[in-house]
């Protein structure tokens, strides 16, 4: 079975248009059928702490692995109507680090992402998820 990983945060048009794609391969042939493959929908919790007068509040407090958000549920709804075999996971941490993990535990043999739109500027600044996965996997990765 051929196993995709699917990293989606909070972005429904993001994890709709990864998602789509997938369906998409499978629609236009280039995946035999839907019974070949397997799709694990990702989303990782962004590990955070913050500090103000009113206290400290770490993300580990607010994370709860089992509440996914909006776009994940979407990305779900759309595999279930395609009848694609899926799971969902749920991590916590630093989400370019999390996701390369999770592909190499997982053996996955495609991953499939969306990234935000960023000037270079900004990418240069803040970093890039998609880059940083780019950059720290040996599995193919394709960018939509």
């Amino acid at each position: 079975m051929y196993h995709i990983v699917i990293p989606v945060d909070t972005s429904e048009e993001r994890g709709t248009k990864a998602t789509q794609y997938v369906i998409d391969l499978l629609e236009a042939g280039v995946i035999s059928d839907a019974e070949a493959i397997s799709v694990t929908v990702l989303n990782v919790f962004e590990k955070f702490k913050a500090v103000d007068d009113g206290g400290n509040v770490s993300s580990a407090e607010l994370y709860d692995e089992d509440d996914y958000p909006d776009a994940v549920v979407r990305a779900r709804d759309l595999l279930e109507d395609a009848a694609i075999e899926y799971d969902l996971e749920r991590r916590h941490g630093d989400s370019a680090d999390e996701i390369v993990d999770f592909v190499e535990e997982a053996d996955a043999d495609l991953v499939v992402m969306a990234p935000r739109k960023r000037s270079s500027v900004g990418k240069a600044v803040f970093g890039s998820v998609a880059q940083n996965v780019l950059i720290n996997t040996d599995r193919p990765t394709l960018i939509v």
